[in-house]
């Protein structure tokens, strides 16, 4: 049993948690994943259920210490990052009061649109937290009424394991260290109706926020007393684990949402966007649903397969996908099977194939998914070049579950027509990100800068000369598509 020190990290997402185990150089040394539902009771309601997440995690991490390979007396910090933006009410025990709402929850359009009104600014939308606070206070009275706090997935969890909840500054929608957002974020609660108190206190996220009590230690089979540090949203563990957390870093993330994400100075006027110190912020082009939506894809073209084989098809969807040439023959599709930010597209639009020709098959069909997601990282940069000024970059670290794919990645180099370079073992790029909390807080590393020298990247891909001008091509159509598609789209209003 190896007794070095190590750092737990725990990497809690849609569709479920993982602990990873890495050295105090921030290298992945263990994994184990445990699963949970996503809940849909209603149009545009996404739930899930915070019990779940807490059980996941102990199971996840029985799981990593399984083997015996590691000793838990070793672990000499453990930090979670989470989906941003969920919202979990709590009793005064602690206990989750209803299932709590995710970043996909869509439901509040209607709120979003009456704060809109309210502040004289188009901010808000049906997926921001603010709305779906409105909404939980509007819909749910006895449950605001009764909450004791009002948590998200991180603060949750750093409760169960120190007693004590905290938000850390890139999770925490009700306070800043910015007096001038700040302030926005009172007149808003105040607007809502619901006081600061009912939410936890902010922290940083190296900061030691407590330490494992003796029954969370006896749970996770962790020695009591191991430090417990803020952790952060997914969005800056990722900016971190791909090596772009130094300002002028430029990622894209392939998950079961996507973005691309600048590392930028902070900045009082951006209200969508995520900071993990008092220095920089990761500013974000955001796709509600990228690798959802490719999944679909795949269940529904390739049932059958996907079936009886399970995770493996996917590397037979590739097969196929590269035997198309760009362009898909024509054919296009939008990828917004559960709706889209604007302004490419809207909470309304829905997954649409054109062009389908008698010779059409499948593998057009999954390429051209694959080629949509890849057209809207290029106009995303285009429209963060002209709104923001943001430099349209010489190249992109890409990480996350979609970039195991070199097909895509191809693809995408060529879409956008610049080299795309993926992290090795970018699936495990946010875990890492989360490590570096432990390791700056305890001082094993001097600043999240580190991570970019100890971050390999496993290939690049340099555009292909021929398939540039197809893709600029059919980019200029695809940009149109939503405004096109309008009036079938209304239909879902």
């Amino acid at each position: 049993m190896k007794k070095e020190p190590f750092v737990l990290a725990f990497d809690l997402g849609t569709g479920g948690v993982k602990a990873v185990l890495t050295d105090t150089a921030g290298r992945v040394l263990k994994t184990a994943t445990e699963n949970y539902p996503l809940y849909t009771p209603g149009p545009d309601m996404a739930e899930q259920d915070a019990e779940d997440y807490w059980q996941g995690l102990l199971a996840a991490t029985r799981a990593v210490f399984a083997s015996g390979e590691y000793d838990p007396a070793g672990c000499v910090g453990l930090a979670i990052g989470a989906m941003w933006r969920g919202i979990i009410p709590v009793d005064g025990a602690g206990k989750p009061l209803c299932r709590g709402m995710i970043w996909l929850d869509a439901r509040a359009g209607a709120e979003a649109e009456e704060l809109n009104a309210r502040f004289g600014a188009d901010l808000f939308s049906s997926i921001a937290y603010w709305p779906k606070l409105l909404w939980l206070k509007k819909h749910h009275p006895d449950v605001v009424q009764k909450a004791d706090m009002i948590l998200e997935a991180n603060a949750f969890l750093k409760l169960r394991l120190t007693g004590r909840a905290t938000s850390d500054v890139s999770n925490c929608f009700v306070s800043s260290f910015d007096p001038v957002i700040d302030d926005f974020y009172r007149k808003v609660l105040d607007y809502i109706g619901i006081p600061r108190s009912k939410f936890p206190p902010r922290v940083r996220c190296d900061e030691q926020v407590g330490t494992l009590t003796s029954e969370a230690a006896t749970l996770l089979g962790l020695p009591v007393g191991v430090p417990v540090f803020g952790g952060s949203g997914d969005i800056p563990a990722i900016a971190i684990g791909a090596g772009c957390a130094a300002v002028g870093g430029t990622h894209i993330y392939l998950g079961s949402s996507g973005w691309v994400g600048y590392c930028v100075p902070h900045t009082s006027d951006e209200l969508y966007i995520s900071g993990f110190d008092e220095q920089r912020d990761v500013a974000l082009f955001g796709f509600q649903s990228i690798g959802l939506s490719y999944r679909l894809g795949v269940e529904q073209l390739y049932a059958a397969e996907f079936a009886e084989r399970g995770e493996a098809i996917f590397q037979e969807v590739d097969r196929q996908v590269g035997e198309i040439p760009a362009g898909s023959c024509g054919v296009f599709a939008t990828p917004w099977f559960y709706g889209e930010h604007a302004p490419l597209a809207g909470p309304d639009a829905r997954g649409c194939y054109l062009n389908l020709g008698p010779n059409t098959d499948r593998r057009h069909m999954m390429r051209a998914l694959m080629e949509g997601i890849c057209y809207g990282f290029s106009l995303a940069m285009e429209v963060k070049h002209e709104q923001k000024g943001y430099p349209i970059p010489q190249g992109v670290r890409v990480v996350g579950g979609g970039a195991k794919s070199d097909v895509w990645m191809q693809m995408l180099a060529d879409v956008l027509n610049m080299p795309v370079s993926v992290v090795a073992q970018s699936r495990h790029c946010g875990a890492v990100g989360i490590a570096y909390h432990v390791l700056v807080g305890l001082g094993y590393a001097k600043g999240y800068e580190e991570a970019a020298s100890k971050a390999p990247v496993r290939a690049v891909f340099t555009p292909n000369p021929e398939n540039v001008p197809v893709y600029q091509k059919g980019r200029r159509v695809f940009a149109d598509l939503y405004k096109t598609l309008s009036l079938v789209f209304a239909t879902n209003r």
